[in-house]
């Protein structure tokens, strides 16, 4: 816009426009430019001119400033919609955390007292209480392995999925997602999640009275 067309905008005798309430110009800032600098000599800049417009109009120009009249722009109503839910995807990440880990603890438990007599015939034949130990742990282990192998591909290809929809309908830009630190450490954790949760069982079948088990049976 020339400064003749932002005048007849603006000028309240102009018979092309009446004069607008309020006034506003909007500001892109070359890349690497400091916001908070630009701010404060824009405010600098316009306070002088502000209070030489109050002066002649009557007022006190010692009051005029600019201050806070440059401030950044509101993000898009979809943007802060976005980033009013965007912690919900971790609560549900959590939820579904403890729902795997309670999932696999009852496995590991059930399995234990269903096979009780096995893995006391065994006991009976000579396996070793360490080695009682490792076939509980062994388990959790596949038990998480197999999780991940099916777990991890599907998420990824469902969450591009519903991040994708979301972003077509939101709209956003669409960003693939890529957590490369989470999917680098959900293998260890999950294995040491898994273990963790076979401590107890492993020891139960440890500890397990051989004799009364096959007494019982």
């Amino acid at each position: 816009m020339t400064a003749e067309g932002y005048d007849t905008l603006v000028d309240p005798d102009s018979q092309v426009s009446p004069a607008f309430k309020y006034h506003v110009v909007l500001l892109a800032l070359r890349p690497g430019a400091d916001p908070g600098l630009v701010t404060t000599r824009i405010e600098e800049a316009v306070t002088p001119v502000l209070a030489a417009a109050e002066a002649v109009a009557g007022g006190d120009p010692a009051e005029v400033t600019a201050e806070g009249m440059v401030t950044p722009p509101e993000p898009p109503s979809p943007l802060a919609e976005v980033r009013q839910v965007r912690v919900l995807p971790v609560f549900l990440a959590g939820f579904l955390a403890l729902l795997a880990l309670g999932a696999v603890g009852h496995v590991l438990a059930t399995a234990l007292r269903r096979r009780r007599h096995d893995v006391a015939v065994l006991r009976a034949l000579g396996m070793t209480r360490p080695q009682s130990r490792v076939v509980v742990v062994t388990q959790a282990s596949v038990l998480a392995l197999v999780g991940l192998l099916v777990g991890v591909p599907l998420g990824l290809a469902l969450g591009r999925t519903v991040w994708r929809y979301v972003a077509d309908t939101t709209p956003l830009f669409y960003v693939p997602p890529v957590a490369v630190l989470a999917l680098v450490l959900v293998v260890p954790v999950a294995l040491l999640a898994a273990n963790l949760l076979a401590a107890w069982p492993s020891h139960r079948a440890a500890s397990m009275r051989v004799g009364h088990v096959l007494r019982a049976e």
